[in-house]
């Protein structure tokens, strides 16, 4: 798979498994990998990374001359680059692309100006830093039908995108298996939790958060 979305709800340990350890593992596989980590701004950015580093100086050869938080290598020339929605990555290339919730929260999800600032961002810079061969992995919780996911899901491109979509509560046909109503990690959010959480946000934005399944506002 060169091209894969996962939609998971908040708080699941999206980020924790697939842009922290996930990359480390990968560059235990090999070092020379290049991986760019891009997230809605450079200081979470720069928090994934920082932890990545944290997690492979127990693994990996690192480099002593580029150790930054922001771009750091191993000993045989691979490493992780990181970058907020709007930065600049030119001079480097990324072998594995991996982009982190870009959209902060609902005021960011609904402004236009901000979704075409994060399309802008992806088609003219990230996408453009893609080596050949290389595979880009989108995590994201859905807040808007028109977010980051869904444009690409309407473009050309859509047919060469892998999609999992894992749903607070299990629906028809889940990717894992569980039982029509299933909760998805009964240990941190049983059904009776994920209820409270409905209650609080509304059915509409329960649908698009947990569920992923974000519909426009009309």
């Amino acid at each position: 798979i060169k091209r894969l979305m996962v939609f998971v709800p908040p708080r699941f340990g999206k980020t924790e498994q697939n842009t922290v350890r996930y990359p480390v593992w990968r560059l235990t596989q090999n070092p020379q990998l290049r991986v760019i980590i891009g997230a809605y701004n450079q200081i979470l950015a720069n928090k994934f990374s920082r932890k990545a580093r944290r997690i492979g100086e127990r693994c990996l050869e690192l480099s002593k001359e580029r150790f930054a938080v922001e771009d750091w290598e191993t000993a045989q020339g691979g490493g992780i680059r990181a970058v907020g929605v709007g930065g600049g990555i030119t001079g480097q290339g990324g072998d594995l692309i991996i982009i982190d919730d870009p959209v902060k929260n609902r005021e960011e999800a609904e402004s236009e100006a901000y979704r075409e600032r994060c399309w802008d961002w992806y088609t003219d810079d990230l996408y453009t830093r893609l080596e050949p061969n290389g595979a880009i992995i989108l995590m994201m919780t859905r807040w808007n039908e028109d977010d980051l996911a869904g444009r690409i899901l309407a473009s050309e491109d859509a047919p060469n995108w892998t999609v999992v979509r894992l749903t607070a509560e299990a629906e028809q046909n889940d990717p894992l298996g569980r039982e029509l109503g299933e909760a998805l990690c009964p240990e941190r959010y049983d059904l009776a939790a994920l209820q409270e959480v409905k209650k609080v946000l509304g059915s509409s934005s329960y649908q698009a958060l947990y569920q992923q399944r974000p519909t426009a506002a009309e």
